[in-house]
């Protein structure tokens, strides 16, 4: 699993000043609202590189990537993790030819001979290969997970850089407003 971890520098003058003004517990809820507003922020953008370098949908994305364990007065702490589980291979644009289908899995367009696409009883619809010679048993293809993407993009640094500046940002906002509340 892919999980991401942040640590910020709190040495800036107006950090310092806003949280001379708050005491805990308030200090703490104002702190817990900006890791979990700020770890919100990153999933939607690690489910949009994943997409893009994927050629999916977000929609197909956001499944997979979740926020576990959510930011409490007492944790303070938020993991962004992308799970292995594998997208369906009639999720990457797949489309029915004479010889197979073809998916544009991970930006390269490619032939899976002697497939096809069906829709089953329950309505799921996936690309599908025969296992013997038979009709029947059939086997689903899947692509690869979301887990080495949001690998790759967290070597590289693309959500990282973005989650430091949300977070400084979500911070501040979030101790003006606590500092400044009745």
């Amino acid at each position: 699993m892919s999980d991401l971890e942040i640590k910020v520098d709190w040495k800036t003058a107006e950090v310092k000043a806003l949280m001379r003004r708050l005491q805990p517990p308030r200090l703490n809820q104002a702190l817990s609202v900006s890791v979990n507003t700020t770890a919100r922020q990153v999933r939607t953008t690690a489910a949009r590189i994943v997409a893009k370098a994927g050629g999916l949908k977000r929609r197909d994305v956001d499944p997979s990537i979740r926020i576990y364990p959510y930011s409490t007065p007492a944790t303070l702490t938020a993991t962004v993790r992308g799970s292995g589980r594998p997208i369906a291979l009639v999720k990457f644009a797949a489309r029915q030819a004479k010889a197979g289908v073809t998916a544009n899995a991970w930006g390269t367009r490619k032939l899976y001979k002697h497939t096809f696409i069906a829709t089953m009883r329950s309505g799921h619809e996936g690309v599908f290969v025969r296992t013997t010679k038979k009709r029947v048993p059939i086997k689903e293809l899947w692509g690869a997970g979301v887990t080495q993407v949001m690998s790759q993009a967290i070597t590289l640094g693309e959500i990282e850089a973005d989650a430091q500046d949300k977070l400084t940002t979500n911070v501040i906002r979030q101790l003006k407003r606590y500092a400044f509340r009745a």
